[in-house]
């Protein structure tokens, strides 16, 4: 794809960090796979795959029968003037002296460039990582844990596809309320539900953290 981002930052090795951020885990979790009562589904229909351009971040999703990766193509540009003395450059090479971590950069000007290629893995169908359907709506049951499930609400919708996660409070108060829950003040929180009740929560708008993705277009060969 190779998109180019003008973004800086100091030292020029965090931008691995953002690459490969992963969460901590999970706010809301529930006692076993979402909408209850529903059966899993062999892979994701055809309508579903493709790649989409996240809005948020310019990476790609991709989403095949079984698996959905997200990849990370872009240039990422750093100033000279924002390496600090743990960053020393040596012809095409910027060597970080407390990891002797070696980055391949490109010099134009004062400026260095650092091509970013990152696949990962964000959702593959198996034991542990189940879908569901509930009428328009897919939703990603990640295990977490022996016995809780992180749950994600996926939707496309005119070529843009949302994935929407549980971490508001809005989100948190309206689970406690449909499903009666006394609860620690301290995350994570784990929920016990009827269908009817999540089904209550997803009418209601939950799922509120939301990124939204652009469905691209095909080449022709």
């Amino acid at each position: 794809m190779g998109i180019f981002m003008g973004r800086s930052l100091k030292p020029v090795t965090t931008f691995l960090i953002l690459v490969g951020l992963i969460a901590c885990g999970p706010s809301v979790t529930f006692d076993e796979p979402q909408p209850a009562g529903s059966e899993n589904l062999s892979k994701f229909p055809r309508r579903l795959q493709g790649q989409y351009l996240s809005l948020e971040d310019f990476s790609v999703l991709e989403i095949g029968e079984k698996l959905i990766q997200r990849i990370y193509d872009y240039d990422y540009i750093v100033h000279v003037n924002e390496l600090d003395s743990t960053q020393v450059l040596f012809g095409d090479t910027l060597i970080n002296l407390n990891t002797n971590e070696r980055t391949q950069i490109r010099r134009e000007g004062d400026s260095l460039i650092v091509h970013i290629h990152s696949v990962d893995t964000v959702f593959q169908l198996d034991y542990d990582n189940v879908v569901r359907k509930y009428r328009g709506y897919y939703f990603l049951n990640t295990r977490y844990g022996k016995a809780n499930w992180e749950v994600k609400k996926v939707q496309l919708s005119k070529g843009q596809l949302t994935i929407g996660s549980i971490t508001t409070k809005p989100d948190i108060e309206n689970l406690k309320e449909i499903t009666e829950t006394a609860q620690d003040t301290v995350p994570r929180y784990t929920y016990t539900v009827t269908t009817k009740q999540f089904k209550k929560f997803v009418k209601s708008g939950g799922f509120q953290n939301s990124e939204v993705f652009v469905r691209q277009k095909k080449n022709n060969p």
